[in-house]
Parts: structure tokens; sequence; C-alpha cells
């Protein structure tokens, strides 16, 4: 063993010697793989975070998210949240769940330790935290019972609102809080590491009123539901109780339409719910980055070949004085493995530079990426990527160089390792994969980046230039009746439609593109739902009478709501055309009539006003459910998102009419607010343009970073062409100089080596081709209105690579059309 030791380090000290004796060489190879380890290890920690770490949570894997679903409505990804009479369903009916808890996403206007303050948060069951296996830090979580009227005036804070607004004082529990004008006592403060739901920081128990429970709200789903799965069930069984549960929820409640649009409860594992729509994007990047790093491996590799040629000799001379062939291997594989050990530090650097910036641009769209780090494994993910690239690009080489004839190789002009027919072979094939991974993800990158335009022209329904959002929740102590809510709301927007630069301005329960809103059934007077989007739920909004012009929301027939419906007149609706076409398929919907729940449901019925246009208000990709309005006035609800169309300036001085910066105008909003009520928090200030994009983001990440992979794969193919050509070059001089003495033309001399690397290059092409039509199926589900065999795709791929692996080519094949013939030949 001392032994083995000592002849380790001499090894690895020689190896030193040698890589800082050509710190060319050395350089080129250190860079190339450390862009290579350093991608790998920026997204494996992603995906590390995000796919392989457990949920934060006891026992995370058996947590599920519990949804509704009515599977003959046609719509992809159409689910339903619970509504508070199916909560108590499950509660009562299963027998697969040791644990089950509702949650309503809140925000609460927090007026305690400082200046007001919207804190978005939570009313959860009091059975919440016990299901997660969360205690408090300080204090203690809710006790069974503290969801009942009258015990539910206690609070909890997440570790980061408690320190960042009261400075982390232990002191604070049983202290009063006032939040939403009320008195809430402070029972506990949450760990550091806990999240959920979403960006919660505030949780008060969830209390159902009786008119919650009653039969007739049967129909709005707006509870998020989780349960704990018994510890002696596994998925599959508990998804089978809940076909039972199914079944006796249909049997109980026959005057829904349950039945007939194939109502389901469904369980999705907690982790799948959170993730499950990255597993494939992410394993793509990791898969991309893996072709990244094994084409810089090709191009050391490459580099690794050509300068066996140089050191033959020396190789030659210590096999001569004994060294056998198995510690010649050895050593040239210990200077690979110390460039790639090299590459791996230089790469760690490039990854904890390449993770912030990943965090920062993905946050919102990514959950559990905030979570991504160096962690210890990242560190043994690329400590073992940096020894298995080691000995990937090391030990072809070391074998051919280990083989060299000792009589040819100390022969002066021997040329054994480095320019035999078995090194160019290898040489070439090198390269021809190189091609073929650099192919694969061109095409990838190009269909996506077809699908994210196509996807850019999708008509959303709206108008997004020049509008400026945000969202105000009135608290229920100080409006508490109908009255004061549609006071509020109307006051405001009169004032807003008069700032400077506001063309008009309106408010809905929830924008589009932002994972909001309520539905709910929805019942039609004498009409049984018919069409292709036929759906017992609608989403619904209310809505004050400025909004579908500020949204730029089409009016398809009828009109839009006006000052004159109150709570005094009639109530009206307006319809989606999506809506008309399935509940009146070619007739005017105009002067009908529905109602939100069920046919017993004590909700006035609607007469039917206008129809506008179709919007999108789930994603881009696909249609929504059919949507129904109503003027807010005269069912008003309390948390509304305002939205403002900027106006065109009215400046003389300017050559064209600009729009106001709709941002500009936040300020002056908010002083309309304060003048209404100065204790009134506004936040989630954006535009729509920015919701828009977000709604997208992760679709735009996916396409940069995979096409910043293509791009480094297809230049280190290009390095790689660029120097095997070259060496090409340099082998075939004394044959190129002989041709030019014969009188061989220049471009005759350039076809010669042109012709040498088409045949790689469309080695590679073809194997590139083939591969990227197993890439294209894998990622299909990415695609948006594209085929996976996208023709011109594939062709815009194949031309643009061979150009560049020509451009590539082209350059030593010039620099062999300024050799001097007599100049070579008296070399040789």
């Amino acid at each position: 063993m001392p032994h083995l030791l000592e002849t380790l380090f001499q090894d690895i000290r020689f190896g030193i010697r040698v890589l800082l004796k050509n710190p060319a060489f050395t350089s080129i190879a250190v860079v190339a793989l450390a862009l290579g380890i350093g991608a790998n290890s920026a997204i494996f920690s992603v995906v590390n975070a995000v796919l392989l770490r457990p949920l934060p949570y006891q026992d995370g894997g058996r947590l599920v998210k519990v949804w509704t679903q009515f599977t003959g409505i046609g719509l992809p990804n159409d689910q339903n949240w619970i509504s508070a009479p199916e909560f108590v369903d499950l509660r009562q009916l299963n027998n697969s769940f040791s644990h089950l808890a509702a949650i309503s996403s809140a925000s609460f206007n927090f007026t305690s330790g400082g200046v007001p303050e919207r804190v978005e948060g939570a009313q959860v069951s009091a059975s919440f935290f016990s299901l997660l296996g969360v205690q408090a830090q300080l204090g203690r979580i809710f006790s069974q019972g503290e969801d009942q009227p009258g015990r539910e005036r206690v609070v909890i804070l997440s570790d980061g609102l408690w320190k960042r607004r009261f400075g982390a004082d232990r002191d604070l529990i049983g202290r009063s809080l006032t939040l939403n004008g009320q008195s809430y006592t402070l029972i506990g403060i949450l760990p550091v590491d806990f999240q959920f739901p979403g960006d919660a920081e505030m949780w008060t128990p969830l209390v159902f009123e009786p008119a919650d429970l009653d039969p007739g709200n049967r129909g709005s789903h707006g509870l998020e539901v989780l349960a704990r799965i018994k510890p002696d069930l596994s998925l599959g069984q508990a998804r089978a109780d809940m076909a039972i549960v199914t079944r006796r929820i249909i049997e109980q409640n026959p005057n829904y339409p349950y039945r007939d649009f194939h109502f389901e409860v469904r369980l999705v594992s907690l982790i799948d719910e959170l993730v499950g729509d990255l597993r494939t994007p992410l394993w793509i990047l990791m898969g991309a980055v893996g072709f990244v790093l094994l084409i810089a491996c090709g191009n050391v590799a490459n580099l690794q070949l050509a300068r066996a040629s140089a050191r033959e000799r020396e190789i030659a001379i210590r096999g001569a004085l004994g060294a056998g062939r198995g510690r010649l291997i050895r050593q040239l594989l210990t200077e690979s493995i110390l460039l790639s050990l090299l590459g791996a530090a230089a790469g760690l650097f490039l990854a904890y530079w390449n993770l912030r910036v990943l965090i920062n641009i993905s946050h919102s769209s990514y959950p559990r990426i905030a979570g991504a780090q160096m962690d210890s494994a990242v560190l043994g993910f690329t400590a073992v990527a940096s020894l298995m690239t080691g000995i990937l690009f090391g030990v072809v080489p070391a074998l051919q160089s280990s083989k060299a004839d000792l009589h040819e190789s100390l022969t002066e002009g021997g040329r054994t390792a480095g320019a035999g027919p078995g090194s160019q072979r290898l040489r070439r094939m090198l390269i021809t994969a190189e091609i073929a991974l650099s192919i694969i993800l061109l095409v990838g990158a190009g269909l996506l980046l077809k699908s994210f335009a196509n996807l850019q022209h999708v008509d959303a329904g709206f108008d997004s230039s020049g509008v400026l959002t945000m969202r105000i929740s009135l608290p229920q102590p100080r409006y508490s009746k109908p009255e004061q809510l549609s006071n509020f709301f109307r006051q405001l927007m009169d004032r807003v439609s008069k700032l400077p630069g506001v063309d008009s301005a309106g408010a809905v329960s929830a924008l589009p593109l932002t994972g909001q809103g309520s539905s709910g059934t929805t019942t039609v007077d004498s009409r049984v739902v018919t069409g292709p989007n036929a759906s017992p739920e609608a989403d619904w909004r209310p809505a004050t009478p400025g909004y579908f012009r500020a949204m730029g929301i089409v009016l398809r027939r009828g009109r839009f709501f006006d000052e004159h419906d109150t709570q005094l007149s009639e109530p009206v609706a307006i319809i989606d055309e999506s809506m008309a076409a399935s509940y009146w398929p070619n007739e005017n919907p105009i002067g009908r009539r529905l109602k939100r729940g069920g046919r017993q449901s004590p909700n006035r019925w609607m007469k039917i006003v206008g129809v506008v246009r179709h919007v999108r208000y789930r994603t881009l990709e696909a249609r929504s459910r059919v949507q129904l309005y109503w003027p807010h006035a005269q069912n008003p609800w309390p948390a509304m998102s305002l939205a403002i169309h900027t106006s065109a300036s009215a400046a003389s001085d300017a050559p064209k009419q600009r729009l106001v910066n709709p941002e500009s105008l936040a300020a002056a909003i908010r002083q309309e607010v304060a003048a209404i009520d100065k204790d009134q928090p506004v936040y989630r200030i954006r535009t729509m343009a920015q919701i828009l994009s977000d709604s997208i983001g992760r679709r735009r990440l996916l396409m940069v970073l995979l096409s910043i992979f293509a791009g480094m794969a297809l230049l280190l193919a290009a390095v790689g062409i660029y120097g095997v050509m070259s060496y090409a070059v340099t082998q075939r001089a004394h044959e190129i100089g002989i041709r030019m003495a014969l009188g061989a033309q220049r471009r005759q001399v350039v076809g010669l080596v042109l012709a040498q690397s088409l045949g790689l290059i469309a080695a590679g092409v073809l194997a590139g081709m083939l591969g990227s039509l197993v890439l294209s199926r894998l990622i299909t589900t990415l695609l948006f209105n594209v085929r996976e065999k996208d023709p011109s795709t594939f062709a815009v791929v194949a031309l643009m690579l061979t150009a560049v692996a020509l451009l590539a080519s082209y350059i030593p094949a010039r620099r062999a059309t300024q050799l001097d013939p007599m100049h070579v030949l008296r070399q040789e």
C-alpha cells in the first residue's frame, strides 16, 4: 500500500509538471471542461432542489392534494377545488385519510407593528399544521375547535413576517394584533423554513358559516384540500376509496349535474402537484448539459490524441526504460483526471454564479428553486462527474498512446501513436458524435423556440398594452354591508377615471392569467348544456362597468354593464362567446336567464345583456371554461383587481402620440385610495404585460436555457471540427505540397480538404437527425402548435450546422493553400 501511494503521488507530481509545461493545451482543456461541468452542476442543483429533495414536511410522500373534476367537459387541465359541502362529504365518507384539511387563500390588512401592509396568508382548518407535521418554533399551532365560530380570533405568523415587523420579539406571543380591523391573538411563530401555501405569511382558522354548508353552495369550489393517507394504505388504495366516495356523493345529490358530466374525486401526490409538470423540462435540461459535457469531452480527447504525436518519443523512452503498458496508461489517466479536477474547480465557480442567476430569473416560475444551493449533494455530483469525465476523455487516448511501437517511435520522424489510421479514425468518430449531439440540442431548441413564437401570437381575448393592474381587499368588519363594498369601488373608479393619462378604468375579481378566480355550477333556465365546451361549471367574475373597455375585451352582442346596473335594478349578466355557443348554439342568448348554483339555489336569476370575447384566464395554451360576469354593484365582492388603461399623451410637441407609462400612475392611484380610506393598502402592482410575460415564464426559461446549451454545443463542435481539420492539413502537408508542385489550383486544394470534412458532417447530421426524432417525441408535451417532426425546424438546423461546420473546415483549408510546396518538400 505505501508503494502504491508513493507511485500515485509520483504520477500526480509528474502530471502537474506536464500540464504546466503545456499552458495553452491545459487552458483550452480546462475552459472546455469548466463550461460542461459548471453547467451540469448548476442544473443538477436545480433538479435536486425541485425534484429530488423530499418535501419539508413529516412523511411528505403520504401527502396528497384532493381535486374534483368533470371529465366529460373535454377541456384540458380542467379541475376544480372543493366546495364546503363537498369537504364535509370527504371528511365523513372517506376511509383512507388520517388527516384532512381545507385551505382558503386570503390576504389581510395588517396594521400592527408599523405602517399598514397587505399580507398574503391563508385561512386553514385546525388540523392543517398537524397534517403537515409542523410545530411552532415559538408558541403553538391551532388546536381542535379553533376553527369553530366564536373561537377563530387567533393567528400564526411566519418567521419572516415576525422578524420583519416585530424584530423577532419573543414576548409577542399572547398579544393582540389587528387584522382587517379586528383583534386577533397571536399564538405561534412557525419555523424559518416553513412555506405553504404559496407566499403565505399569516394563518388564521377557516370557519364554515351555515351559509357555506348550504346544499345550494355545493357548486362553489373555493377550497384547496390536502390529505394524509393512512400509514397502512397506498396511493392506489386511496384512489380506489375515492371512487367509492364519488359514487356516494352522486347518489346523495341527484339534483347536481355530477352524473351527466362524469364527476370524479381525484388524488394527486403533493410532490407531483408542486412539480409534476416540471419533471420533463428539468430532465431535458439535465440531458442537454450532459450533451454539452460529452462534446467538451470529445474536444479534449481530440486534443489529447493530437498531443500524443508530440509525446511519442517521451512515452517510447519511458517504455524502453521498463515502464509497462499499464503503468503508462495509469500515468496518462492521472493527467486526464487532473485536467478534469481543474475543470471541475473552475466549473464550480461558474455554477455558483449561474445558479444565482437561475434563481433570480425563475423563482416565480419554478417552485422550490429558491432552495437550490451548492450543497453536499451538488459537490458530490460534481466530484463524480469530474472523475467520470477524466476517465471518459482520457482512457481512449491513453490506450492509443500506450500501444505505440517503440522502434518506430524512437526512429526519427516516427508517427505511430498520434498519426496512425486508428487514431485518425477515432478522431473522426468523435467529431461525428459531437455534430450529432449538437444537432439534437439545436432541433430541441428550435422546436421550443417555434412553440414560444406561436404562443405569443395566441389571441388571449384581451389587450395587455398600456394596462396597469393592482389589487385591493376590503376588510370585512369595516365593509360588512354590500352597499359599502359597492360604494367604495364606485367612488374609486370614478376618481381613477378622471386622473390625467387614464383612458378607462375598471375592476374584476380576478385578472386573466393570474391563477386566481372562482367557479361553480351555473344553471340555465329551461336549457340543457350542449356544444364543444359543455360544462356545468363556469368561471365567475363580478366586474365594474369599465373593466371590459380597460382590458380591450370585445363586445360580440348586446351591451356592457353601466351605472344603471345597481342592487335596485334587475339582475343582469354578461357571458362569453364560449358559453353562448355551449348553452345556446345557433341562437341569440340576449334576454335569456341563468343563475349561480344549482336549480334549487337561492341565488337570483340574471338576464343576459351581453356577450363578450372568450378570455384565456388560466393559460395561453388552452381555452378556459365558459365565463360568467355580473355587475359588481349587484353582488359585490370585497377583493377586486383594478385594471387601468392609459391614454395617449396629448403633448402638442410630440411627433407621435405615445402611451403614458402605466407604472407612473401607481402613486396617484394610491393617493385616491387613501382619500377614500387612509388605512387601505394597495398591493400586487403590475402591468398586464408583466402578468402576460410571467404566465409563459417557464416556457421562456426552458427555451432560453436550451438555446444557450445548444449554442455552446455548436461552438464546441465547430472548435472540434476546426481542430481536427487543422491537424488533418498538418498531416497531409507533404501530399498537398506535391499536388501544388504538380500544378493543383488553390480551389482544388480547398475542395480536397472540404470533401474530407463533408463526409464527417454528413454522417454527424444524419445521426443527429435520427436522435432528434427521439428527442422530439420526448418533448411533445412541451410543444405548442408545432409538430414533433416539424420539417422546417429540422431543415433549418441541418443547414445551419452544415454551414458552421464548413466554415470551421474552410479556415484550415484556406491555410493549406498558402503552403509553400518547396518548403514542405524540403522538410520531408
